[in-house]
């Protein structure tokens, strides 16, 4: 019974997943393209000045509801030093 009562709540209320790789060199605009994503998408985000946004240290992560799914955003950053870990993650 609990299975059944499980996929059906699951069915009604969870949303579907998908996660979105922005991969890009550095200084290519992909934390601003997520800043005016999350600022159009979220209701109460006001999102960051864009002129205030710096290269990326490290990796973003940014999550918006669109209907019944969920984006899930990985803005990784572009310097020379990350780009050895562009491989290992874009191949998930």
């Amino acid at each position: 019974m609990y299975t059944l009562l499980s996929g059906l709540y699951k069915y009604m209320f969870q949303k579907d997943e998908y996660c979105v790789l922005i991969l890009g060199l550095d200084n290519a605009g992909k934390t601003t393209f997520l800043e005016q994503t999350k600022t159009k998408f979220s209701k109460n985000y006001k999102g960051m000045n864009l002129s205030k946004i710096t290269s990326t240290v490290g990796l973003n992560i940014g999550t918006i509801d669109v209907g019944k799914a969920r984006l899930m955003f990985w803005d990784l950053g572009g310097q020379d030093e990350l780009q050895s870990l562009w491989d290992k993650v874009s191949s998930r």
